[in-house]
């Protein structure tokens, strides 16, 4: 009978612990909504490289341009706009680089380098303006 029930308790135990697990679309779409893209970031270089290649890609683009929309629009409060800025523009170079297509990329590129240009004297870095060039930019 102690073998049966530890057997029972066992088992139970193990049907516990195997709760299905959210899929990686799933996981990372929750991650978005929380605004946490570090962790989803982190979560995707992480994955399980089993997955199609194609999939990780596509959530990553997903994920680096709401990072991106994120930092422009609502960033964290503490940092300066310029940092947002420059952050912002490092997310979307991140996605030109998986899709070098992506247009709502690009027009949020154009949008925060013609708000630098009315500024004398600033930039985003010269790290930054070599990425754009790289990618085709004319700055």
């Amino acid at each position: 009978m102690r073998y049966l029930t530890f057997l029972f308790l066992s088992l139970l135990f193990l049907s516990c612990s195997n709760e299905p697990q959210q899929d990686l679309p799933t996981r990372i779409d929750h991650l978005i909504s929380e605004d946490n893209y570090v962790k989803a970031l982190d979560l995707l270089n992480n994955a399980d490289s089993s997955k199609t290649n194609a999939d990780l890609e596509l959530l990553k683009e997903k994920t680096h341009l709401n990072y991106g929309i994120y930092l422009e629009y609502r960033g964290p409060e503490e940092s300066t706009m310029r940092d947002r800025m420059t952050s912002a523009l490092e997310q979307y170079i991140a996605v030109l680089k998986i899709n070098s297509k992506n247009e709502k990329a690009r027009s949020e590129i154009q949008q925060i380098m013609n708000i630098y240009s009315t500024m004398p004297d600033k930039s985003p870095g010269e790290d930054i303006l070599t990425d754009l060039r790289d990618l085709g930019f004319d700055y």
